[in-house]
This record gives structure tokens, sequence and C-alpha cells, in this order.
């Protein structure tokens, strides 16, 4: 019986899905910076509200996909190289990464619900419905809790990009570039 071969890149779902969803997230960030920094009284201000909210939206079942495409596709095994504590800050990254990538746009959603002000639409094609009653003080510490999560996985962001390129250019007479299993 043949041992099929060690895989050494994602499978092609799982990397389209990996920049697909860095690219939304970095994005959200930015908006998330820009439009906490405009006047309220600014017309684009809303209008980006409501873009945020829509990408927030469809950000989470991208994650779901993604989660399913993870243990569905073989997983490249992290090279021998590595050090231990290399492996495992990698594999609690990741971890943290995926649960913030859930928490935060679910936080986004839940915060709106309490609001209640302004409906939660997914651009412009529906409308979630009104689930928790309002509640000002609790959007006001959901407010808090995604902007605390969202700053966590902007550090976790750097620490994934600044791991990845450590092993491609400074491990040097090392087989440890992790960063081309994924491009």
């Amino acid at each position: 019986m043949a041992v099929a071969p060690a895989t050494t890149k994602y499978s092609i779902t799982m990397r389209l899905l990996h920049w697909l969803i860095a690219i939304l997230i970095l994005g959200m960030i930015v908006s998330g910076w820009y439009m906490h920094g405009l006047p309220d009284e600014e017309p684009l201000k809303e209008e980006l509200y409501g873009l945020h909210k829509s990408f927030g939206i469809t950000l989470l079942p991208l994650v779901i996909i993604r989660l399913l495409a993870r243990f569905s596709s073989p997983i490249p095994e992290l090279p021998a190289q590595m050090s231990w504590w290399e492996k495992v800050l990698s594999k609690l990254t990741h971890f943290l990464l995926y649960l913030l990538m859930f928490a935060i746009p679910l936080s986004g959603i839940i915060m709106m619900d309490y609001l209640g002000i302004f409906p939660l639409e997914w651009f412009g094609v529906f409308t979630m419905p009104d689930l928790i009653p309002d509640d000002m003080d609790m959007f006001e510490q959901l407010e808090e809790v995604h902007e605390i999560l969202a700053y966590s996985l902007l550090a976790l962001i750097i620490l994934h990009f600044v791991g990845a390129l450590k092993h491609r250019f400074l491990d040097k007479g090392k087989d440890t570039d992790v960063l081309k299993r994924i491009i």
C-alpha cells in the first residue's frame, strides 16, 4: 500500500481564501480607523459604516468556508528544522487568528443589534432581523470589545507576517520557508 506524499503547499482553495480574507480584514481595520476619526456629521461616515458592516457580515461565512477547507484539505507539516517553540507559537497564532476572525464579526453584529438605531444591512440586499432588545450600555461595552479584538487581531497579523518573513529571509541554511506554502 503506497503512502501519499506529504503536501508542500496549501490547497488552491485555502490559498485563495487566505489572501481574500487577509485583504478584507486589513481593509476592515483601515476603514474602522478612518470611520472612527470622522466627525458624526460627515455624510461619508454613515456610508462607510454601511460598507464596513456589509463586509464584516461577508467575512463570517468566508471564515467558516475556510475552516471547513482547512479540515478537509491536506495541511503541510511545519518544517522539521523549526524549533519546538516556533512550532508552538505558529499553532497558537493560527488558532487565535481563527478565533478572532469569528469573534470580531460576531461582536460587530451583536453590537449593532444592541444599538438598534441603524439596521444591519448586507449591501442593501437584505436587512438582518433585530433579535436583541436595544441597550445602549451593552452597545458601548461591545463597541469597546470589538475594538480591542480588532487591535488584537492586527497584532497577531503582524506576528504572523513577521514570522513568515523571518523564516523566508533570516533562517539561512534551513528549509523553513513557510511563505512558499501559501503563495
